[in-house]
């Protein structure tokens, strides 16, 4: 073994894993060059004696990358192909995130899907309907329980032959399903412990495992919060299907349905005819965008 390449499966500060085309896992470290390098990556190693070192990543087709300290961004996962946001009643769901994970996932042109997690326990009459409003938008959103396994068979269809990222707020139960959908995934990682000392990273480090029925599936670690990186004003109302409906109808072209006359948007908004839940989320995301900008 003298160089090659592989896939990152998990980054641990300046060491990663990196899973070989033969299967084979090694820890590796990287150059101080690359230190932006996460879980799904493309790299190109080199042995050095013992020590196995990344010199290049590859290029991405895309990521998944969010707004941390300050505007700092911060990359999730890399080359992936859809986006499973994970929510459940408790703890109450953050529309907000999910609602600009949608709007990354539409930047990215990948798919994404809303779990209504945990769905065997009650779920008050507001929580529901605003489930129900994505459903009607168009958004696929799935109601999946570990303790009814057969609500996890749609989730399975989806999820086959992608690279899946599992995104959500801490307790939602990510790691669980996890361990439902890939019965090894505790095994894997006790194994990986034993061998690399990396001990169990299963919630504080992303992590990528392969799914039974062909894929990947990478479970981050919960957050608070997301706030997308720096997107344009134009792009950010991609996310948001019922506005894209309608632009079209606008007096402006390039219309962000804010202040501007003819706006067939905010017509549909005074009509009910789009969710003023939605339209305002809208506009709260260009607010942020504004703040993220400045502090860049």
């Amino acid at each position: 073994m003298n160089k090659g390449e592989g896939r990152i499966i998990s980054r641990f500060g300046a060491e990663a894993l990196i899973e070989l085309p033969s299967g084979e896992i090694v820890r590796a470290t990287s150059r101080r060059k690359l230190q932006d390098l996460v879980c799904g990556d493309y790299v190109r190693w080199q042995q050095n004696g013992s020590d196995i070192v990344i010199t290049k990543m590859l290029p991405r087709r895309n990521s998944l990358t969010r707004s941390y300290f300050r505007g700092t961004p911060r990359t999730i996962a890399a080359n992936i192909d859809q986006i499973i946001i994970a929510s459940a009643v408790e703890p109450s769901p953050d529309w907000s995130m999910v609602d600009q994970l949608f709007v990354m996932a539409a930047i990215m042109e990948i798919a994404a899907i809303l779990l209504h997690h945990k769905a065997d326990q009650p779920c008050p009459d507001e929580i529901a309907r605003i489930y129900q409003d994505y459903r009607d938008i168009g958004y696929t959103v799935l109601d999946t329980s570990t303790r009814q396994p057969e609500s996890l068979e749609p989730l399975r269809k989806h999820l086959k032959k992608k690279t899946n990222v599992l995104v959500g707020q801490s307790g939602v139960g990510k790691s669980s399903l996890t361990n439902i959908l890939i019965p090894k995934a505790d095994i894997l990682t006790q194994t990986l412990s034993e061998t690399t000392g990396f001990g169990q990273h299963t919630t504080s480090n992303a992590r990528l495992y392969h799914l039974p029925e062909g894929g990947e599936l990478i479970d981050s670690p919960g957050i608070r919060d997301f706030t997308p990186p720096p997107i344009p004003p134009a792009d950010v109302q991609k996310g948001f299907r019922e506005i894209v409906a309608l632009r079209v109808h606008c007096r402006f072209h390039n219309c962000l349905h804010v202040r501007e006359p003819g706006c067939a948007v905010k017509d549909a908004v005074d009509k009910g005819e789009i969710l003023r839940r939605r339209y305002q989320a809208y506009l709260n995301l260009l607010q942020q965008m504004e703040e993220v900008d400045k502090q860049l």
